[in-house]
């Protein structure tokens, strides 16, 4: 259980980088809100697991408990870094990367 707990925070990290990054670079830097919403909905989906997870560790020891605390506040922690990324990479590729679309000239 642990192992996909660890999991789900890497890779909603991944999808809250990439996503916001890919809609600021694609439709303007106002579409950077759309990451937060991602990011919240992701910390409040770690806050349920943690709740049922640490319901469902009755049994285990004092040290188990706290490490799988540690994993939890681990992922939010990626969560909330990983948003800061998308927001430094948008930033440094607007400043030193210039992204130009082309599209062929359709004649009527």
């Amino acid at each position: 259980m642990i192992e996909f707990v660890i999991l789900l925070g890497l890779i909603g990290g991944w999808i809250i980088l990439a996503s916001t990054l890919f809609l600021m670079l694609a439709l303007g830097r106002m579409w950077g809100l759309v990451g937060v919403l991602l990011m919240v909905f992701s910390i409040q989906l770690n806050q349920l697991l943690k709740r049922k997870y640490m319901q469902a560790v009755v049994d285990y020891s004092p040290r188990a408990k706290e490490i799988a605390l540690h994993i939890f506040e681990m992922n939010e922690l990626i969560l909330l870094s990983s948003y800061l990324a998308s927001i430094t990479l948008y930033a440094v590729i607007q400043k030193y990367v210039e992204i130009v679309i082309k599209f062929p000239h359709i004649s009527g």
